[in-house]
């Protein structure tokens, strides 16, 4: 009788755990639907499953609240499936919003505990080039010294001249390009002509959500990324904010009415442009 009491639980289990990845699979895939009405019974049934906090991330709206979420996977689950799933959304979330230190604090862990991951040939990318816009660019071409004799299949060599070469390059376009912000208008910087959707729009700009690409202590490479984006063909501006007595300059994609459709975008963007974003409240 036990033994068949344990066995329904294991059953239960692999059931469970089948139809966590499945809407998993669903939510990468752009369908949310099935896993948001499934979530809050999966979240009761399974409080501690290290798949319930990844899906509960990737339905998280508020970029701040899905990083977290991340964090206590990694933290409380680090050798799980979705462990290194969890260190890559935390290290694009960092990079993204501009702090590149924790980018690649984060980042740092793929190539040293999850170097069989399939992301880490974006990792090792991402981590060289936190390093460099960061101003660390000796640790940097360290680093890539490592990952060559690490990962010989990933050409780090070439990856580090390009990213280098890159950051030389948008030094001296920007230069070119910065106009002073007005002492009128601090807090929306030169933003562009929409190029989005009518149904994108909000008739209330304050209210809504926008994409978040960066933020950067520096105006030039705020300017220098708005201009990448708007010469993609996509809305884009800068907004002046100050925290902690610094000035932070940040960059922001288009006015939607949805988090949704701000997703929608950020995945355009991702495959067009290989930029992160995060869905941010307009305030």
């Amino acid at each position: 009788m036990r033994f068949l009491f344990l066995l329904n639980i294991i059953i239960s289990f692999l059931y469970g755990q089948k139809h966590l990845d499945m809407l998993i699979t669903e939510v990468l895939s752009g369908s949310r639907d099935s896993a948001a009405i499934y979530l809050p019974i999966i979240e009761k049934q399974y409080p501690n499953n290290p798949s319930m906090l990844f899906l509960k991330g990737l339905l998280e709206t508020k970029g701040e609240d899905a990083m977290q979420i991340f964090v206590e996977l990694y933290n409380n689950h680090p050798s799980s499936k979705y462990g290194d799933d969890a260190v890559m959304k935390v290290g694009e979330y960092y990079y993204a919003s501009g702090l590149y230190i924790q980018s690649a604090e984060w980042l740092k862990k793929m190539p040293i505990y999850f170097s069989r991951s399939e992301h880490i040939e974006r990792a090792v990318k991402l981590f060289l080039n936190s390093l460099i816009v960061s101003g660390h660019r000796d640790t940097a071409i360290y680093y890539s010294r490592v990952f060559k004799r690490q990962f010989p299949s990933l050409d780090v060599e070439g990856k580090i001249s390009d990213l280098l070469e890159d950051y030389e390059n948008s030094k001296k376009t920007s230069k070119s390009s910065i106009k002073p912000i007005s002492e009128k208008n601090q807090e929306i910087y030169n933003p562009a002509a929409s190029l989005l959707s009518k149904k994108t729009k909000v008739d209330n700009k304050s209210d809504g959500y926008s994409l978040q690409s960066g933020a950067f202590s520096l105006e030039e490479n705020a300017v220098n990324q708005k201009n990448y984006i708007m010469n993609a063909g996509f809305s884009a501006r800068i907004a002046k904010l100050s925290r902690h007595n610094k000035i932070l300059y940040i960059v922001r994609i288009g006015y939607f009415s949805t988090s949704q459709e701000a997703e929608e975008l950020g995945k355009k963007i991702k495959s067009n442009l290989d930029l992160n974003t995060i869905v941010v409240k307009n305030n």
